[in-house]
C-alpha cells in the first residue's frame, strides 16, 4: 500500500506541476540571430519582429520557417514576407526556410544550427509559444547538441491572456495542449536518438543539394564544422 500511495503522489505532482515544466521561455537576450518558428496563428512573428525592431538580432538577420502564408483559410492571412518588409526587415535580412526543407521542430533546430556554424554566428534568439519552449530547449542540448558547438540559445515567447501554466489543468484547451508538447517532446528524444536518427528524414536531406543552398554552405564546409 505504501509503494502504491507513493507513486500515486508522484504522479499527482507531476500532473499539477506539468504546466511549469512545459513552458520554459525565457527573458529575450540580444543574439546574433533571431529565429521566428513555423505554426501557430502569427503571433510568433509579431513578437519576433517586435523583439528585432528593439535590436536583438545583433547581426541584423531575422530567420524564419514554416508556412508563409499565416491563416491561409481566413480572413485574417497574411505574408510573412510582406509582413516583414512592410515594417522595416530589409530583404537581404531576411532568411526563410520553407516547410519542404524542415517539416518539424527538431530538423528547425538542426538547421539553426548548421545555418550559425556555416556564417559564425555564436547566439540565436527563437520565438515560439510558451508550452513550445522546453521541447526547443532539451532538443536543442541533447539532439542537436548546441553545448558542444559552443552555441547560445534563447527561447523566449509571446505572452497568451488565456494561459495559466500553474492551473492548465483547469482548462480544457491548455489541458490538452501541455499534454500533446509532453508527448511530442518524449517522442522527440527517442526518434533523434543516436540509435534511431539513422531512420528519420532528416538524417537524409541534411547532405541535400536542398539543404545546403539553404543554408548557403557545401557539404564539405558542414561536415567539417561538425566534427
Amino acid at each position: 500500500m505504501l509503494v502504491i500511495a507513493s507513486l500515486a503522489f508522484i504522479v499527482i505532482i507531476l500532473f499539477l506541476t506539468l504546466g511549469i515544466f512545459i513552458t520554459s521561455a525565457q527573458k529575450p537576450v540580444k543574439s546574433d540571430i533571431i529565429v521566428s518558428l513555423g505554426g501557430g496563428d502569427g503571433r510568433r512573428i509579431y513578437k519576433a519582429l517586435e523583439l528585432y525592431n528593439q535590436g536583438y538580432a545583433l547581426k541584423g538577420k531575422f530567420l524564419y520557417t514554416g508556412r508563409e502564408i499565416v491563416n491561409p483559410a481566413l480572413p485574417s492571412r497574411f505574408s510573412k514576407s510582406k509582413f516583414l518588409l512592410q515594417h522595416g526587415v530589409k530583404k537581404e535580412n531576411i532568411v526563410y526556410v520553407p516547410r519542404g526543407v524542415i517539416v518539424n521542430t527538431a530538423e528547425e533546430l538542426f538547421f539553426i544550427r548548421d545555418y550559425m556554424l556555416c556564417h559564425g554566428y555564436k547566439s540565436v534568439l527563437i520565438i515560439s509559444s510558451p508550452v513550445h519552449t522546453r521541447r526547443i530547449r532539451m532538443l536543442a542540448h541533447f539532439i542537436a547538441k548546441y553545448d558542444k558547438y559552443n552555441l547560445s540559445l534563447c527561447t523566449s515567447a509571446f505572452s497568451p491572456n488565456d494561459f495559466n501554466s500553474s492551473l492548465y489543468f483547469l482548462d480544457p484547451n491548455a489541458r490538452s495542449s501541455v499534454f500533446l508538447e509532453f508527448e511530442k517532446l518524449i517522442y522527440n528524444l527517442l526518434k533523434y536518438s543516436p540509435i534511431t536518427i539513422k531512420e528519420t528524414s532528416y538524417y537524409r536531406k541534411k547532405d541535400s543539394k536542398m539543404w545546403q543552398e539553404k543554408l548557403g554552405c557545401n557539404k564539405e564546409k558542414i561536415s567539417l564544422l561538425l566534427h
